[in-house]
């Protein structure tokens, strides 16, 4: 097991994240991420409104639905990033077209491809501006942590082993997650009071047309 002091830490961790900012094809890979936790939340809202609303009326309140599909979906969003760990803990000369999207070939009937495509000009929306607010460090962070799992740092106030990737994401993203949970929530109980009897967006949005 080596043993890396705080200095050679904060070297590895820098070296690391640095590397695969210049290298990596970041944003394709953030596409898939991010369209993976989009793609969560709308199942999840979709399911509570088609299994759970006839019979729950917590179901039919968007903002109570909204909120449940976002947790679901910042669930999901780790799972993903466990997947795209896979991929980024390599050397980045090593792994330039996994997770490329570009050439995606996705077939299938109209709808079908309507939906795939959807998520995927989502997913590369949102990927695109947490890679611009420079938010790639902070997926990187998590990586690195796997990457050089098992790696005792020592330090002033004690030890720590890196290989907590979960706690790394966690510390990075709640923050910005609950700004966004708190916001969705906010836009949904707005919505839901300008067309009380909508269930869904699109309704929401024909009832707002209507007026």
């Amino acid at each position: 097991m080596e043993i890396w002091d705080r200095k050679r830490y904060e070297e590895e961790k820098r070296r690391f994240i640095q590397q695969r900012i210049n290298l990596s094809p970041l944003w394709s890979q953030f596409t898939f991420v991010f369209a993976a936790s989009w793609a969560a939340a709308w199942f999840a809202s979709w399911a509570l409104w088609h299994f759970f609303a006839a019979a729950h009326f917590w179901a039919r309140s968007l903002p109570v639905r909204y909120a449940i599909a976002f947790i679901f979906a910042y669930g999901c969003f780790f799972l993903a990033v466990r997947v795209w760990i896979d991929a980024v803990r390599r050397e980045p000369q090593r792994q330039d077209s996994c997770l490329d999207l570009s050439g995606g070939d996705f077939g299938g009937d109209a709808e079908g491809c309507f939906i795939v495509i959807a998520v995927l000009v989502s997913g590369l929306i949102v990927g695109g501006l947490f890679f611009a607010v420079g938010g790639a460090p902070m997926l990187l962070e998590a990586a690195f942590e796997a990457a050089f799992a098992g790696v005792v740092v020592r330090r002033l106030s004690g030890e720590f082993t890196l290989g907590d990737w979960k706690k790394r994401l966690f510390e990075n993203t709640w923050k910005p997650a609950l700004i966004c949970i708190i916001v969705l929530v906010i836009a949904a109980a707005w919505l839901q009071q300008q067309a009380p009897q909508a269930g869904t967006f699109s309704e929401v949005i024909r009832n707002m047309k209507s007026f």
